[in-house]
């Protein structure tokens, strides 16, 4: 296996996860408005796992591992009944921190 492998698969699976974070965020938003409160733990979940997740993987050259498993985390506990969502969040994670231990990619 190459050495490369689980950082490339850093950006792809962040893409996903952040965005699928923000887009059932959306769902939410629209599906409850009438319920502000169930509002005050869906959107910060979602919303602010999805932001996370893209910052960490996408804002800098290199990917930061912190704010990936925070967002990571946090959205986990959200989409915890989708069974997918939070297995391909486990799969980053682990990328992530791998990709982390290694260190910056040679030129």
């Amino acid at each position: 296996m190459s050495t490369e492998r689980p950082t490339r698969w850093v950006p792809i699976l962040g893409g996903v996860v952040g965005g699928l974070y923000l887009a059932l965020g959306l769902v939410e938003l629209f599906t409850h408005l009438d319920e502000p409160a169930s509002l005050a733990f869906w959107l910060p979940a979602l919303w602010g796992g999805g932001a996370l997740v893209l910052y960490g993987v996408f804002a800098r050259a290199q990917v930061v591992a912190a704010p990936v498993v925070a967002g990571a985390l946090v959205g986990m506990v959200a989409t915890a009944w989708t069974l997918i969502l939070p297995v391909l969040a486990i799969a980053l994670v682990v990328f992530t921190l791998n990709s982390a231990k290694r260190g910056p990619a040679a030129p």
